[in-house]
């Protein structure tokens, strides 16, 4: 039903805006997938001494504190001719 004095553009516009919304909503829905993995942040430190290990996680522990706000996690620990890496996750 049109108004008096109403164009039949003014009556259509409506009619193809939620048109047009419908159509970017079911874009979206199909664009949104499905996460199949995903990896934990993680921080890793080099360091010289065995005994330097409590240093690196406790650094790593305020870096996961103040990025993430979470705690840090050993998840790896390698050593190679005197060097030490250790790799911690924030969880």
């Amino acid at each position: 039903m049109q108004r008096a004095g109403a164009t039949t553009e003014e009556t259509e516009m409506p009619k193809l805006h939620l048109l047009l919304c419908a159509g970017m909503l079911g874009l979206l829905a199909a664009c949104g997938g499905v996460r199949t993995d995903a990896s934990e942040p993680t921080v890793s430190y080099s360091y010289d001494d065995d005994d330097d290990y409590e240093e690196v996680a406790e650094k790593a522990d305020d870096y996961c504190e103040e990025q993430y706000d979470k705690g840090a996690y050993l998840v790896d620990q390698d050593s190679e001719a005197g060097d030490y890496e250790a790799t911690f996750a924030c969880r």
